[in-house]
């Protein structure tokens, strides 16, 4: 369904990305995992664009989401590319919901701006939504009269009102209290049972190995793995990069 190849990514002189080759199934729960700096967060902003790659291409349903042609020279404009992140939906450490607007407004706003749904299709989705995440009784609310486990829940209610083909997690409990934690993960686990399509940067390795596919381990931009779950927590494992992250991890 997604597919990135040989994709480079500079911020000035730092080579942040290199060379990275990465293909996302329909239906698959895709888990990214690494050292702080090792490129992934911005390999996925990338995918949705919110960071241009300097080169290579990421495509979906084999179809560039950058250029315009096979020819690579071309890039989208601001209302392709509009578009393209309408079907890769993305929710983001800080949550980023309007402050100005309502949790229910937050979540309708996508779909009526970008997708022209009516607004009463745009307000039954949403109902539907909040209540799936369990904030049914907070559609009147503003953000910040909620926690922030609760704000998270309405950022991937308006992630999933879009109907999007894949959704991007950047690290979605990282900017929580510890007790806030659990409900923002058991909210994704429900959307996992559903099938839907997930990238999910996390450091969270209990929740990694519950409810990932596959994981990806990234060091310095690179890489080093790439292969299913079991086999990256197994102790047959010898890599002895991913053994010294994961120890890290268990001496905390």
């Amino acid at each position: 369904m997604l597919n990135v190849s040989n994709v480079d990514k500079y911020f000035g002189d730092h080579h942040v990305l290199k060379n990275i080759n990465l293909t996302v199934e329909h239906g698959e729960v895709v888990v990214i995992v690494g050292p702080s700096g090792s490129g992934k967060s911005t390999l996925l902003r990338t995918m949705n664009i919110l960071e241009e790659i300097n080169e290579g291409d990421i495509t979906l349903h084999n179809k560039s989401i950058i250029y315009k042609d096979d020819k690579k020279k071309a890039r989208k404009g601001q209302k392709e590319l509009s578009k393209v992140r309408s079907e890769i939906g993305m929710v983001f450490q800080g949550f980023n919901l309007f402050p100005h607007k309502t949790v229910i407004e937050n979540v309708m706003e996508g779909p009526i701006v970008v997708r022209n749904k009516s607004k009463k299709e745009a307000l039954e989705k949403a109902k539907e939504l909040l209540a799936m995440v369990g904030l049914a009784d907070k559609e009147s609310s503003y953000p910040d009269s909620l926690s922030g486990g609760q704000q998270q829940r309405v950022a991937i209610a308006r992630a999933l009102a879009m109907n999007p083909e894949v959704i991007l997690f950047d690290e979605p409990t990282s900017a929580l209290d510890p007790e806030l934690v659990g409900e923002v993960l058991n909210t994704i686990k429900e959307l996992v049972k559903k099938g839907l399509t997930m990238v999910i940067v996390t450091h969270e390795m209990n929740f990694a190995k519950e409810v990932g596919d596959r994981i990806v381990f990234m060091d310095q931009g690179t890489i080093v793995f790439n292969g299913p779950t079991e086999e990256f927590f197994s102790k047959a494992n010898d890599n002895e990069r991913i053994a010294r992250f994961l120890s890290s991890l268990d001496n905390r």
